[in-house]
């Protein structure tokens, strides 16, 4: 089975992350975000049909065999060889599930990390009032 492709996930991802920076609130809800990494994989998923499509995998075929096969095919080389070739469907499938885990995963990490540094600024930034409100506090008392 080809490999997955992730070019469009990671396209809708900086555009999701593009958007969330420049907006004012910082923030993204979990509709919008389920609508878009839905979205990823629906567009990864048509990517993945046409990449299949106009370029399909290598078919191995049996034309110099002679004997009968005899095997079931469900030791470890029967599990390769089924994994080489795969099928449309599940290549499609992956590529779904891969299109929409990214966009998810990307985005949550990165609001995890901005909520998590944030938070130490913030900090910062309160403490450095409380500073400033006690200096004033105390030139008003001087007064």
């Amino acid at each position: 089975m080809p490999q997955s492709p992730i070019i469009l996930p990671i396209i809708i991802t900086g555009l999701t992350l593009g958007s969330i920076l420049t907006s004012q609130t910082k923030a993204i809800s979990k509709k919008k975000l389920a609508v878009v990494s839905l979205v990823s994989g629906l567009m990864n998923s048509a990517y993945a049909f046409a990449l299949y499509t106009l370029s399909p995998p290598p078919t191995f075929s049996r034309a110099g065999f002679t004997g009968t096969f005899t095997g079931t095919g469900t030791g470890f080389a029967g599990a390769q060889f089924r994994g080489q070739t795969g099928s449309e469907t599940g290549f499609i499938i992956s590529s779904f599930i891969i299109g929409f885990i990214f966009v998810i995963a990307i985005c949550g990490i990165a609001l995890a990390y901005a909520r998590f540094r944030g938070k130490g600024e913030h900090e910062e930034d309160e403490v450095e009032d409380e500073k400033a409100l006690s200096e004033d506090l105390g030139k008003l008392e001087d007064t």
